[in-house]
């Protein structure tokens, strides 16, 4: 299947106000899709859509917060009075804490928890049953991170609530299996993005060179579309952090025969 194959079709992207979301949602745009961009920041969302519809394609910019259940099933009754429907759902929208874990908060874990997790929870609940009785091929895509695949110091509410990402995909692909939705769980790495921390002031992050290529947002978007497409349940974007994953896996399955 190609991206010429998605004409005609509806896209709602979470975050699609910029970043990945953005790339996301013009990526989608030109292959023919309605593309639906659903962010908190509805200035942005909009000049999105409005530079998509100058350029010929179909786009609608809707308000949306995603850790409020109220405002996600909203959206979804906006995409299906306009479009009739949702076939691709890119639940993309995030943040990111840069802190130790002892010096976190209950906000920073009551937000995070409410955009990271709950909000791809309710994008599920809003979108899903619909799609799983058009039965029309439609497909769920959850952006997680290498962060739900490896540990990352400093990152550990973040890697908490990818991790729970990562498997909730994986548990959603079992349970979907049969219906003809599909499911695939992105997890880029390092992506040229508003998501990293920006205040120089504070500690920033470091990683091993090989493990620190920054690639752009419309790069990753075509890799996690193309990985839709090809209907994988796992969509990793940097081939480089292939042996950090296998090494956490390596001491996992040691601790079976220790």
């Amino acid at each position: 299947m190609d991206l010429n194959s998605l004409a005609g079709k509806t896209a709602v992207i979470t975050g699609g106000g910029s970043g990945l979301g953005e790339a996301l949602a013009r990526l989608c745009a030109s292959s023919g899709l309605h593309a639906v961009i659903a962010d908190i920041d509805l200035g942005r969302a909009r000049n999105v859509a409005e530079s998509i519809s100058a350029g010929g394609g179909s786009a609608l910019a809707v308000h949306t917060d995603v850790a409020r259940r109220d405002s996600v099933y909203a959206l979804a009754q906006i995409c299906r009075d306009h479009f009739g429907g949702c076939d691709y759902l890119f639940n993309n929208a995030g943040i990111a804490i840069y802190k130790p874990l002892i010096e976190t908060n209950e906000d920073d874990w009551n937000r995070s928890i409410g955009v990271n997790l709950l909000g791809i929870v309710n994008g599920i609940s809003a979108f899903a049953p619909a799609m799983i009785k058009a039965r029309a091929g439609s497909h769920i895509v959850n952006i997680a991170s290498m962060a739900g695949l490896v540990p990352l110091e400093g990152f550990g509410i973040y890697v908490a609530t990818k991790f729970a990402l990562v498997g909730l995909s994986e548990v959603l692909a079992a349970e979907l299996a049969s219906s003809g939705v599909g499911v695939t769980v992105a997890c880029p790495g390092w992506i040229a993005t508003a998501i990293q921390p920006t205040d120089t002031d504070a500690p920033q992050p470091a990683f091993p060179s090989e493990l620190s290529r920054i690639i752009l947002p419309e790069v990753a978007a075509r890799i996690i579309l193309d990985a839709m497409l090809a209907k994988r349940l796992h969509a990793p974007t940097h081939p480089e952090w292939r042996e950090t994953v296998a090494a956490r896996s390596d001491v996992l399955l040691d601790a079976f025969t220790s």
